[in-house]
């Protein structure tokens, strides 16, 4: 089937406009129509139902959606695998969320390419849930995540720890006036949850909440504030005005390499995984 269908599936989905979906894949907007039911004729089902200015998945559609991903991400990474230099042996997709991308892993991303430059890197940042389901795939081979997920055909190496800190850009700051000033929660999943309601269980409401470091960091540095962060952010480049706050209680999790065992890529993991692994 062709996967110029599933393109413009996905991306009438998105803007929920045919006229959007023609402009954004330079297509004539009859040229996108024409697509869409072509790909319906194919199924067999209906995909939108198309209302004036109010376009939305049918269920039909909703079950699709998924799939046609999967499709567009596997065509993508075949063309690359296909499309390599001839000094590229292989193609390695390394997944993980944005925070630890940040301020973890993407420095150690050029050292990787250094010793192995008989790899194609393909660096991705996904959810948990969403790495989880990629590896399942194939799509990706190699996921970091807190959580030594437990599947079948499938191996979790531990990397090491990830400590948080409480810093705060104001020198001399005790961890109750860190907590009350511009505190930033940042959402370091569950397992920080817990930590974090057991030890400050009477904290008023944070100043901002988010899922996000890096807007954490951005924030408190804009407004003298506080928050959790990565105590490998204290010794960069970037630690400027991050001050480790005395006395108060640090978090640390471990950090998983997550791979599909018995794999002709298996064998080219022991290095990579030596190079990922995080300084105690």
């Amino acid at each position: 089937m062709d996967i110029e269908l599933f393109k413009t599936f996905l991306e009438v989905n998105k803007t929920r406009h045919f006229g959007k979906a023609s402009e954004n894949l330079y297509l004539t907007q009859a040229a996108v129509s024409a697509r869409i039911k072509q790909l319906e004729e194919s199924l067999g089902v209906n995909l939108f139902v198309r209302a004036r200015n109010n376009i939305q998945l049918t269920p039909e559609g909703e079950r699709l959606l998924p799939h046609a991903e999967t499709m567009l991400t596997a065509w993508s990474r075949a063309r690359q695998e296909v499309a390599l230099k001839q000094e590229q042996k292989h193609q390695l997709s390394v997944g993980t969320t944005a925070g630890l991308w940040r301020f973890l892993l993407q420095d150690k991303l050029a050292n990787i390419q250094q010793n192995h430059p008989e790899l194609a890197l393909r660096a991705e940042a996904h959810s948990a849930e969403e790495l989880v389901k990629l590896l399942q795939e194939g799509i990706i081979d190699l996921a970091l995540l807190f959580d030594p997920v437990e599947l079948t055909d499938f191996t979790a190496r531990p990397l090491g720890k990830f400590t948080l800190k409480l810093v705060s850009t104001q020198e001399g700051t005790s961890t109750k006036e860190a907590l009350q000033s511009n505190y930033v929660y940042v959402d370091w999943g569950t397992a920080f949850s817990l930590f974090h309601a057991k030890k400050f269980a009477d904290l008023p409401a944070p100043a901002l909440h988010t899922n996000m470091a890096s807007i954490a960091e951005s924030f408190i540095r804009q407004q003298q504030g506080s928050a959790y962060l990565p105590q490998a952010l204290l010794t960069s480049e970037a630690s400027e005005q991050l001050i480790p706050v005395a006395g108060s209680p640090s978090f640390s999790r471990d950090i998983y390499a997550v791979f599909r065992s018995g794999t002709e890529k298996t064998k080219h993991l022991a290095g990579i995984l030596e190079l990922l692994t995080l300084e105690p």
